[in-house]
């Protein structure tokens, strides 16, 4: 297996050395010659800045800022290999949707959450009604500013949990409610509500000095919790809103520990080889896209 990497960045390295570790050979393009020298000592079998430099690949991924997908994926697009683009697809709906309209190989998006082992876990046990009927989902992702400096905190921590919704529910909620902290007209902080039954609420912020990922399922005959994006168990008190303290029925309920980049790595080299497409098609990628602009104008 022959991987094209557009960009080495932050992320695109642990993409790198994440794919080498399974074993692929990687070739990098990357703009910056700062970042092609390093490349090849973290693993790459080649760096270039021309992406003709790709045209020999079996599959591309695409790790450069938010920003620049679209024009990206105009660039790469003749070369007719499956894509995989780092979230989120654009910073703009109008950007979404221009790519949307471009004649594109199969294309996927890197929606990591999605492939959580955790999160996978509180899907089934949501859909399975062990928790009973599911009234509240709630998500909190926050931590100290980013280093993602193109686009504000809204596109860069809320399509993880929007993906989240998705990946428990089965379906994206609309968008009902919004509020937002803003620093010099940019979104640093926010809380949305999406849907009625259940209730969804999502809560991002790049101000508090603690990183927190957490994520609560709530249902009428338990609540399931995922307490970070490192734990290796769902908690899960059974009771109802009446069942005393005492009373309370805690399990803890271990799941495979793999780091989800690697899984959904694994998912894009399946495909590739003939197996299923990766869980996220372009039109999800647009419709977070949109749901981002949705709450924005809530706000």
């Amino acid at each position: 297996m022959h991987i094209g990497l557009l960009g080495c960045g932050r992320w695109g390295k642990l993409i790198l050395t994440t794919l080498t570790g399974l074993g692929i050979r990687v070739t990098v393009y990357d703009t910056d010659p700062d970042t092609r020298r390093l490349a090849v000592p973290l693993g790459a079998a080649a760096s270039g800045a021309s992406v003709a430099d790709l045209a020999n690949t079996d599959g591309l991924i695409v790790a450069t800022p938010a920003s620049t997908h679209r024009a990206v994926l105009e660039q790469i697009a003749y070369l007719g290999k499956p894509i995989f683009v780092e979230k989120p697809l654009a910073t703009s709906y109008a950007d979404a949707l221009s790519i949307a309209r471009l004649a594109m190989p199969p294309t996927f998006l890197m929606h990591i959450w999605r492939y959580h082992p955790g999160i996978r876990l509180m899907g089934e046990l949501s859909q399975s009604g062990v928790l009973g009927e599911v009234l509240l989902l709630k998500t909190s992702r926050t931590n100290w500013t980013s280093p993602r400096t193109d686009t504000d905190s809204l596109r860069t921590l809320a399509p993880h949990d929007l993906t989240i919704l998705l990946q428990i529910l089965g379906y994206l909620p609309n968008p009902t409610a919004a509020v937002a902290e803003r620093h010099g007209g940019v979104i640093r902080g926010l809380t949305a509500f999406l849907g009625l039954a259940p209730a969804c609420v999502i809560d991002i912020s790049t101000r508090y000095a603690d990183k927190r990922r957490e994520v609560r399922v709530h249902g009428t005959k338990g609540v399931a919790v995922l307490a970070g994006e490192k734990a290796d168990c769902i908690d899960v008190w059974f009771g109802d809103d009446q069942t005393p303290v005492a009373d309370w029925r805690h399990e803890r309920l271990p799941f495979d520990t793999t780091p989800p980049l690697q899984l959904e790595l694994m998912a894009f080299l399946e495909y590739l080889q003939g197996g299923k497409a990766p869980l996220s098609p372009l039109a999800e990628g647009v419709d977070i896209i949109r749901l981002l602009d949705a709450i924005e104008e809530l706000t």
